[in-house]
């Protein structure tokens, strides 16, 4: 009896402790358990997603159908717009506009310049460009920049708005016009044939050095007669000329100019291809240093 009685105490202390160990392992699996997360559309991570994207200095919050926190409420466009979402980290915020108008993205331009914000003056252009208008494609006030690019493709009715409060140093362009000293030259803007489309470009300038080089593609491009457009621009600019030097894949020809202060530059300009691509480039220097 004693064996029976010792039998069934054993068997209930086991259950009450296995009672005890499911509920602490429940209460472990609970404290465990991951949220699932939200969903993001498709659309809208395309959307958030710039060519010219960095690598962000913290992990960003999204918003699906909300603006994420600090966007200001002024640069909300009205109806037919919607809000898709947004994205949030330590530099910038990022909204995604949809309009099936597609003509959002100078709608919203309009609403950045009634809350009060500026595009910076447009700088001079200088050397080689495909023409047009050269400006800066945001707005800025005391506090923030702003911009708006329409997207292409499956989502060209969407339209992504960026907007970053200045941190440090960081101020709108008040000058367009770069500082330079009366002597030295000043390359003027070179714009492309028709049918000629400018890629790659740079150049840079000093008291001893100017020039400007791109790489420009088309089709049935001659060195020679690419040469001739350019020179004809320099020419009506003041600038004087040599005969030019031509072959099949290279064309050149000899410049001077002379700046305000009576400085004489000297140079060449040069168009080496053919066929769909060309490399041009402009090098002028004083009159006596090489």
């Amino acid at each position: 009896m004693r064996c029976h009685r010792s039998h069934l105490h054993v068997t209930r202390v086991s259950r009450a402790a296995l009672l005890g160990a499911c509920l602490q392992l429940a209460a472990a699996c609970a404290a465990h358990r991951q949220v699932e997360p939200t969903l993001i559309p498709a659309p809208l991570v395309t959307a958030l997603v710039s060519d010219r994207a960095v690598v962000a200095r913290t992990a960003p919050v999204y918003s699906v159908g909300t603006l994420p926190p600090g966007y200001p409420s002024t640069l909300v466009p009205g109806a037919p717009a919607r809000i898709v979402g947004g994205m949030s980290n330590t530099d910038q915020l990022t909204v995604v506009f949809a309009d099936t108008t597609r003509r959002l993205a100078p709608i919203l331009d309009e609403l950045f310049q009634h809350a009060g914000f500026t595009r910076p003056p447009s700088p001079p252009r200088s050397g080689f460009s495909n023409g047009g208008p050269d400006r800066f494609n945001f707005f800025c006030s005391d506090s923030a920049y702003v911009s708006a690019e329409q997207l292409a493709g499956a989502n060209r009715n969407l339209v992504r708005v960026t907007y970053r409060p200045y941190r440090g140093n960081m101020r709108c362009p008040v000058s367009a016009a770069p500082q330079r000293q009366p002597e030295e030259l000043t390359i003027p803007a070179l714009t492309a044939p028709p049918g000629v489309h400018v890629g790659r470009s740079g150049g840079g300038s000093g008291s001893a050095d100017v020039h400007s080089n791109a790489e420009v593609t088309g089709s049935g491009l001659v060195p020679s007669a690419i040469l001739a457009h350019y020179a004809a621009q320099l020419t009506a600019a003041g600038w004087h000329a040599a005969p030019a030097a031509i072959s099949d894949r290279l064309a050149a020809q000899f410049f001077e100019a002379t700046t305000p202060s009576g400085s004489t530059w000297e140079g060449v300009l040069m168009a080496v291809g053919g066929g769909n691509a060309l490399t041009l480039s402009l090098n002028m220097n004083p009159r006596g240093i090489r």
